[in-house]
């Protein structure tokens, strides 16, 4: 039982690494103007490049019928490219960083301390309360989340059999063709040598709810106008509300009893992430930076959950047509229509795969 906590601590250390350093590698290369650079901001928008690069990656694999070992193996050797990019290019500025953010804590005010340590006391609590939450509610959903994972890692293919019954399928799921969140667990579990259970049921859960305090921390960050104790505070209430409440209003119940799921991702991660840059972008739309924070969001957010092809243009237009027409720009329309240009493209992909095409699997 040790060496499985140890063995989960060591992989959501290294999850947050990954996507530290992929964060910082689109901030280094993107040319953004100057913004608050917190960790959680990293974190966060890391969470998503990572993912947009996994699928990059995983989704012709995944249609070309290859097998699990060789997508795993062409990750890790990616993962190595952008390490070594990362230790070249950000390395000694993530340390400068690392000290500032230690330096914001413990030699600014008592506030700032106050402020840690209650974001660090909540993202425990929650994360702890889950792990010895053994309410499962959602069978089906999460039995193919975990058989999806554990099949494809058993038999060294990519989604290639059936999650509720092991039978290998006639052709690829056409639902989830292009949702890869599911292949990346069987990669890493395959590449870390874990058991899918703990990769998915314990481990993304972990992350999934981590980001969650992280993102809405960020969102208090803004509405409160950088006031630390106060953002802290609102998660708190904000953990209050989701404990105690169980309809659809809330994040609640997909929050605290299946964080796992991508379809959670997308109501606590996805759609809070897009409000949260656009709050930022509508203070000042000429800024690009959100801009291109809110791209890289949606770029990364098709392979975690495919109800995101819908969702996204849907929201995105409830809150750029209106501030378009608000500030009278039309820079704000333009800039609008290019972030529909990738809802489009999977949406042509999901509606040619779902009826045209076929990927079947030779027996």
């Amino acid at each position: 039982m040790f060496s499985q906590l140890i063995t989960i601590l060591a992989v959501l250390v290294l999850y947050f690494f990954l996507y530290y350093m992929t964060g910082s590698l689109a901030l280094h290369f993107l040319p953004v103007g100057e913004m608050d650079d917190r960790l959680s901001r990293r974190l966060v928008l890391g969470f998503f490049v990572y993912h947009f690069l996994f699928t990059i990656i995983a989704l012709p694999m995944k249609l070309t019928l290859q097998p699990l070992s060789r997508l795993s193996a062409l990750w890790c050797g990616c993962l190595g490219i952008l390490l070594i990019l990362f230790l070249i290019l950000e390395g000694r500025a993530s340390l400068t960083r690392m000290k500032k953010l230690f330096s914001d804590v413990s030699l600014r005010g008592r506030e700032n301390t106050v402020a840690f340590l209650l974001l660090m006391a909540v993202i425990l609590i929650q994360t702890v309360w889950f792990n010895l939450n053994d309410e499962t509610f959602a069978l089906w959903d999460q039995s193919y989340y975990i058989g999806d994972t554990a099949t494809s890692l058993y038999t060294d293919t990519i989604s290639q059999y059936n999650p509720y019954t092991g039978n290998q399928l006639d052709c690829l799921n056409k639902e989830y063709l292009l949702e890869t969140y599911q292949n990346h667990s069987s990669v890493m579990c395959r590449l870390l040598h874990i058991h899918p259970l703990i990769e998915v049921r314990t481990v993304m859960a972990s992350v999934v709810l981590i980001l969650y305090q992280l993102l809405f921390y960020e969102i208090g960050m803004v509405l409160f106008r950088r006031d630390r104790l106060k953002s802290a505070v609102m998660i708190w209430f904000l953990f209050l509300l989701n404990l105690f409440s169980f309809n659809l209003f809330t994040a609640g119940e997909f929050l605290i009893i299946r964080p796992f799921e991508g379809k959670t991702i997308l109501a606590v991660l996805i759609i809070p992430g897009l409000l949260w840059l656009f709050l930022q972008t509508a203070s000042d739309p000429d800024n690009r930076t959100y801009w291109i924070h809110t791209l890289l969001m949606i770029l990364g957010s098709f392979g975690l959950n495919m109800s995101a092809i819908y969702m996204i243009p849907f929201e995105i237009s409830a809150f750029y047509i209106p501030l378009a027409i608000r500030k009278k720009k039309p820079s704000v329309f333009l800039r609008y229509l290019l972030l529909l240009i990738p809802c489009a493209v999977f949406a042509v992909m999901y509606l040619i795969t779902r009826h045209y095409v076929t990927f079947y699997i030779g027996k």
